[in-house]
């Protein structure tokens, strides 16, 4: 009986392709992973240029900042505080926290207030700012900065001993107004960096830190800081 339907049917009929494992469907309809956006990567040194021209402020670039006020920057802050660096230069309208009256202070990020979010201060927003030890506040409040630059801006204290020996040797080789200063504090100081030091190495200090300042304003060619860690 099997034989005689097999010839009734007209010859064998093909058949169907066995369907694909349920797993490889899955796969293939699956849509390429697309790559993942790289993370921002911070200058290899010094930054020249504005991160983003069309800003309130002229500031390095965040992902710079972000390793910047990691820890203290002396070396730092005398570069991007030289004459010839385009970053926005504020100064304080009052004292806030360890922040000064006329302190003048570089941008690092303005932070508009936020639409329907808490309001801080008179909700102008608040800006993130490097100061000329080497130190960074953050969240000072707009209403207490202005950019009008006053007959004589203070500035946070210059630490000698913060600053690496080979940017102090050109300082010293570079200003005769560094070299004295330097030489006096030595005389002063006897070799102290901080701690119970007399009236006059204290003063000493002060000198040498302006002088430095000084420099750092009117000249500013000082060899690259190590890179950042």
């Amino acid at each position: 009986m099997a034989s005689g339907l097999a010839a009734c049917g007209g010859g064998t009929q093909s058949q169907p392709a066995p369907a694909a494992p349920a797993s490889v469907e899955r796969a293939e309809a699956l849509p390429a992973p697309s790559a993942a956006p790289a993370p921002e990567a911070p200058p290899a040194g010094v930054p020249t240029a504005c991160a983003d021209p069309a800003a309130t402020v002229c500031a390095p670039p965040g992902a710079f900042v972000e390793r910047l006020c990691a820890k203290t920057r002396q070396d730092y802050a005398l570069a991007l505080f030289s004459k010839d660096t385009p970053f926005t230069r504020l100064y304080l309208r009052g004292k806030m926290d360890e922040l000064v009256l006329d302190e003048e202070v570089l941008a690092l990020r303005f932070r508009a207030p936020q639409k329907g979010g808490m309001v801080v201060g008179n909700g102008t927003g608040t800006y993130d700012v490097l100061r000329w030890d080497g130190t960074c506040s953050t969240g000072v409040e707009a209403e207490m900065i202005s950019r009008t630059r006053p007959a004589q801006p203070k500035t946070a204290t210059v630490r000698w001993h913060r600053i690496a020996n080979r940017i102090q040797d050109a300082l010293v080789a570079s200003s005769d107004v560094v070299k004295k200063a330097h030489a006096k504090r030595g005389k002063e100081c006897q070799g102290a960096m901080s701690g119970d030091v007399s009236a006059s190495c204290e003063h000493a200090d002060k000198v040498l830190a302006a002088a430095i300042v000084d420099y750092v304003r009117t000249h500013g060619a000082l060899p690259e800081p190590d890179a950042l860690q």
